[in-house]
């Protein structure tokens, strides 16, 4: 979708899906429009109204923090620390976090406060590794897998709160329960096929908008506004709307055809536009020879960050390849940039009492909306 180049890195590799799904994409693209569900429950005559205050309501927002509570959320990337001492400082859901490997290598997720005070222990990223994590107020040690090593009275023999960490794909993913990872077995298995966690950011971009974070998730979640909001962007290579939507528990798979899918005889990853949701709020979208990730992070109600990547095998990272990456880099942004300004106008237009009804072209959407639902109606662990 946003190559136009033709420098190869390696040759397109075939489709990882069956071939009743090859089928279905090869029919939405003739028709050129999402397809329907045969699952009632994402047809919109069996839908209830959608009230606006899904997305402008101060309570509902906070009852929402506790999916973010409760889900893996992005923390960083893999190649930010690659070697013992690298570090990241970061900060999710006004929780202040330092994530590292330690002297043994092993990746480590904590809360960045120390347990005598409280007070946050690194508070930014230093340009040399870490050998020790001192703290800044009464010199409090730790070690980098995260043991007490000195304090200058009698306390328990505690260390650093640690943290659930992963690494999907080249992105590193924290939670704050023990479960926080279970939620992704559904996908974490076809995303290994991929061979993914090496690759590396190329490029990274951060926005805030003026939106609720759910407006910015359901734009990736469907197809149906490619023609008009990215007509003179991505619209010229895709096969008009279509695309097919497959939940994968409460994560999702969206597969979109370029034109040229329809005119091969065995079509490959550069005929299609793979895209995978992992709730509740990042998007992995497959390229022939590269990914991008999307994810947001809710502020307040109305505003959200939106993280934005474009990650590259390591080897191909090199001054001869960097035309056509920063080509693909600055197109993927392009098109995520018209998104985003779509978001902002969505928000202002939701600012009104009443309901609105989401299309069965959009069983992203209903499917979304269901996962939230059922994580409210699930016991808390």
């Amino acid at each position: 979708m946003f190559e136009k180049e033709t420098v190869e890195i390696v040759r397109p590799k075939s489709l990882p899906f069956s071939p009743e799904i090859v089928d279905r994409i090869l029919k939405q693209s003739k028709i050129g429009m999402p397809e329907i569900s045969e699952l009632p429950t994402f047809h919109a005559e069996n839908r209830s109204d959608l009230k606006t205050d899904f997305y402008t309501d101060e309570e509902t927002f906070s009852l929402e923090k506790r999916i973010f509570e409760e889900r893996a959320v992005v923390a960083g990337f893999q190649d930010q620390v690659q070697s013992p001492g690298d570090h990241i400082v970061c900060k999710i859901q006004d929780r202040n976090l330092l994530i590292l490997r330690d002297e043994e290598n092993v990746l480590r997720a904590y809360y960045n406060s120390c347990i005598h005070r409280g007070t946050r222990l690194v508070s930014e990223k230093k340009e040399k590794p870490l050998r020790k994590i001192v703290c800044p107020y009464h010199s409090w040690t730790y070690a980098l897998n995260g043991e007490l090593l000195t304090a200058d009275c009698k306390v328990p023999k505690k260390g650093l709160t640690e943290l659930p960490i992963s690494n999907v794909s080249g992105i590193l993913f924290v939670g704050f329960q023990k479960e926080t990872f279970n939620h992704l077995e559904s996908i974490l298995e076809e995303l290994r096929g991929f061979e993914f966690d090496s690759y590396v950011p190329y490029a990274i971009k951060r926005t805030e908008g003026n939106y609720n974070w759910k407006v910015g998730v359901e734009i990736f979640l469907e197809s149906y506004h490619i023609s008009t909001v990215h007509k003179n962007s991505v619209a010229p290579v895709i096969a008009k709307n279509a695309s097919i939507f497959d939940p994968m528990g409460e994560n999702a798979r969206i597969l979109i055809p370029n034109r040229s899918f329809e005119n091969v005889s065995i079509p490959t990853r550069k005929d299609l536009i793979i895209s995978y949701f992992l709730f509740p709020s990042t998007i992995l979208v497959i390229f022939r020879d590269h990914f991008a990730m999307i994810h947001f992070q809710p502020i307040s109600k109305e505003k959200t960050l939106c993280i934005q990547a474009v990650l590259i095998p390591p080897k191909s990272k090199t001054p001869r390849m960097s035309r056509h990456w920063d080509y693909n880099a600055e197109f993927f942004f392009k098109t995520i940039s018209e998104d985003l300004a779509l978001a902002d106008e969505i928000q202002l237009g939701l600012k009104r009492d009443g309901s609105i009804f989401p299309s069965s072209y959009e069983p992203g959407i209903f499917h979304f909306h269901d996962q939230i639902r059922n994580f409210f109606s699930a016991p808390s662990p």
